[in-house]
C-alpha cells in the first residue's frame, strides 16, 4: 500500500494521536465510525468508487465525504500500516440475520496486538461494534453500542460476528482468513457498485453515530437506534430533508446539486427500513 497523510487522517477523525495498543485501536475505530459516515452515494449515481490512496484521501479527508466498506476500510488500512500495525485483510459474507451469507462483499481487518487478534472494522453498513472485537474468545463482548461476539461460523474455519438483540443473537457477517489480494478487492468493489443483485446501485444507504446511537438511512427511511431503548423511525419527504440529514446531521460534504441528484433517484422509493 502507498503512504497516507497520517496527521490529516487523524485530524479528520478528531484525534490527536493513536497509541499502538488495544486501547488505541478502540479509540481509532470509534472515532472513525463517529466522524466518517458509511454512505453509498457514488454507486447510486452510477460510479464505481476509486480505491487509489489519493482518490480516497481527496474524497474522505479533503472533501469530508464518506464511502462504503471498500473505501472506508481501505483508507483505514493505510492508516493502520502508517501507525505500525501488521494488519491483514479479510473478506466477509454479509448476513444481517439471513440464514446464509451472500458473496464476499465486505472488507475488514484482523490486527494482532499484544498477543490478541482483533477484528477492526470501520466500514460496515449494518449495526457493527463501535470498537474492535477480540477474535480469541467466543464469549460476549460489551461495546458502547451493544453486546457482540465472534462465534463459530457455518463452515470449518469461519467465524460469525453476531449482535445480541434481546435474548437472541443476530448474525451480521461470516468470514474466514483466506488470503485477500488487491484484485480480490477490485473485483468485489466493481461487483458491489454495478451488479443489480447488490443493493448499492439502486438504494441509498448511510449511517453514522452520535455517541453510541446509530443513525441509519435506507432510501427515505431514517432510523435511530440507541444502545438501550426502542428504535425511532422517521420518513424523509423532500430534498431539503435529505440534505438536513446527510449534510446537517451526518456531516457529509455534499453540494446541493448532488443531493438533488440523489433525491431524484430515491424520491419514489417506499419508506421502509432496510435489512438489519
Amino acid at each position: 500500500m502507498s503512504a497516507i497523510d497520517l496527521p490529516a487522517f487523524i485530524a479528520r477523525i478528531g484525534l490527536e494521536r493513536v497509541e499502538s495498543t488495544p486501547r488505541g485501536l478502540a479509540a481509532l475505530q470509534a472515532a472513525h465510525l463517529r466522524a466518517i459516515p458509511f454512505e453509498t452515494v457514488a454507486p447510486l449515481l452510477g460510479e464505481v468508487p476509486d480505491l487509489s490512496p489519493q482518490a480516497l484521501a481527496d474524497k474522505i479527508i479533503s472533501c469530508r465525504r464518506g464511502g462504503y466498506c471498500f473505501e472506508l476500510n481501505t483508507l483505514l488500512g493505510l492508516a493502520l500500516e502508517a501507525l505500525g500495525f501488521e494488519a491483514r485483510r479479510v473478506m466477509a459474507r454479509v448476513r444481517l440475520g439471513a440464514a446464509e451469507g451472500g458473496p464476499r462483499s465486505h472488507l475488514a481487518w484482523i490486527v494482532p496486538v499484544e498477543g490478541r487478534s482483533l477484528l477492526v472494522d470501520a466500514g460496515f453498513g449494518g449495526p457493527g461494534p463501535l470498537e474492535p472485537l477480540d477474535l480469541d474468545t467466543p464469549e460476549p463482548q460489551t461495546r458502547p453500542n451493544g453486546t457482540f461476539r465472534a462465534a463459530s461460523g457455518p463452515q470449518d474455519g469461519e467465524r460469525t460476528i453476531e449482535m445480541r438483540r434481546g435474548t437472541e443473537w443476530f448474525a451480521l457477517y461470516d468470514f474466514d482468513e483466506t488470503r485477500v489480494l488487491d484484485h480480490d478487492i477490485a473485483a468485489a468493489n466493481f461487483l458491489c457498485a454495478r451488479w443489480p443483485a447488490m443493493p448499492f446501485p439502486d438504494h441509498l444507504m448511510a449511517n453514522g453515530y452520535r455517541g453510541a446511537t446509530r443513525i441509519g438511512l435506507f432510501d427515505r427511511m431514517v432510523t435511530r437506534q440507541p444502545p438501550d431503548g426502542p428504535q425511532q423511525r422517521a420518513q424523509i419527504d423532500d430534498a431539503e430533508g435529505l440534505e438536513a440529514l446527510l449534510v446537517g446531521e451526518l456531516g457529509l460534504g455534499l453540494d446541493r446539486t448532488t443531493v438533488a441528484r440523489v433525491w431524484a433517484r430515491i424520491k419514489d422509493a417506499p419508506a421502509t427500513a432496510g435489512p438489519g
